[in-house]
């Protein structure tokens, strides 16, 4: 696996961008202590975190459940600048939802689902559940987003179809979601495999332009009847409404270190890939879409498709040849093979439960898990943009 950088030819323009900046949403699930089932809490959680907010506070916002919260970054310079933001508001919501006898669960899926959840308040959640209907039941699912910044939108489709094809590699790298209904699903990431219920969802075909991104996205709207642009969920999209491209491969992490390693690892991705003089050739939908599925299944020991076409190989070897390929700096290698070594969240969770059960489980999701410095974080706050537009909830 040397992989490679296609020759320009004489036709080629290309600048490479700089390394983006980027944003991360985490979203999180209230749930009982003792039972780890979910909790319809969210608005009485906001309204005591509002109560109690400082200047600089964690902005924690409501998502589609109404036992589900998420909290978006400001946009960061790197994923380690995000670290001490992600951290305290894991630590603030925790705090909050403790004073009202709840637990934060930070897991794509959890070990004990509601029989019929309930939609936040707002008429689009409303309207959402009324129009997916049955699969209402198995949307109860939280992940973890990663926005890339690019200020031309035709750059934002050229990152898009450049990385396409490491989301099977990233999906097993972020695997964190085993349990689903009380019992072991097998897969690594079970929220991957409900999410392909969804209206559209996957890796989509390669896009000729901007243009061409806002036709189908056009085109998929018209075929279900609708406008709203972030019903369309393909696993890497671009922004509706942020000059950025959003990647929504990652299950909810277990530990802000977990996050800052994936999505570190993500821009050093990105930034590789668009320093190559010419896109590498573009691996077929159908391909990425099963392999997705299979890295869904088997988490860290999947088989996953080399990103630039070179035949398949295990997770592990294709990080270690994408760290040296990229020219990665030592934290990112550090966190990315921390994360390794540890394994997977789903495999951390499975440990936990078979050694504990719901005691130990409900210990290993709690939200407010994993100091930084147990990993070595030494995030530096100047790296961190306030003022800036952060990845909005969508």
């Amino acid at each position: 696996m040397t992989g490679f950088d296609p020759a320009p030819t004489e036709a080629s323009a290309w600048t490479a961008p700089p390394a983006p900046r980027l944003g991360i949403e985490e979203e999180f699930a209230l749930v009982v202590p003792r039972t780890l089932e979910p909790a319809n809490a969210a608005a009485a959680v906001r309204e005591r975190l509002d109560e109690v907010s400082l200047p600089g506070s964690p902005r924690i916002e409501g998502e589609f459940l109404a036992h589900q919260l998420e909290y978006a970054t400001p946009v960061c310079d790197d994923a380690r600048a995000a670290a001490p933001l992600l951290l305290r508001a894991r630590r603030e919501l925790a705090a909050a939802a403790a004073g009202l006898g709840l637990g934060v669960a930070s897991s794509g899926t959890l070990l004990h689902e509601a029989d019929s959840p309930e939609p936040a308040d707002g008429a689009r959640y409303r309207r959402i559940a009324a129009d997916i209907r049955g699969i209402l039941d198995d949307h109860q699912v939280c992940g973890m987003h990663v926005h890339l910044g690019y200020d031309d939108p035709e750059q934002r489709v050229e990152a898009l179809n450049r990385l396409r094809g490491w989301v099977p590699l990233l999906t097993a790298l972020a695997a964190n979601s085993p349990f689903w209904r009380g019992r072991d699903t097998g897969f690594a990431s079970w929220r991957t495999i409900l999410l392909r219920r969804w209206i559209s969802i996957g890796v989509p075909a390669p896009f000729a332009d901007f243009a061409d991104y806002t036709g189908r996205r056009t085109q998929v709207l018209a075929a279900v009847g609708d406008d709203d642009a972030a019903l369309v969920t393909w696993t890497v999209r671009l922004s509706h409404h942020l000059p950025t491209i959003e990647l929504r491969f990652g299950d909810a992490q277990l530990e802000v270190r977990d996050t800052v390693a994936v999505c570190g690892f993500v821009r050093l991705i990105a930034a590789r890939m668009m320093r190559m003089p010419q896109p590498p050739p573009a691996i077929d939908s159908d391909v990425l879409n099963t392999a997705v599925w299979t890295a869904a299944r088997d988490g860290h020991a999947a088989l996953v498709p080399h990103p630039l076409g070179e035949g398949v190989a295990p997770l592990p070897a294709l990080v270690e040849w994408a760290l040296d390929w990229c020219g990665s700096p030592g934290s990112v290698a550090r966190d990315i093979r921390s994360l390794l070594a540890r394994g997977s969240g789903a495999e951390r969770q499975r440990r936990a439960y078979a050694s504990g059960g719901l005691a130990a489980l409900g210990a290993t999701v709690a939200a407010h898990h994993g100091p930084l410095r147990t990993s070595g974080l030494a995030p530096a706050a100047d790296g961190v943009k306030p003022d800036a537009a952060g990845a909005a909830v969508e």
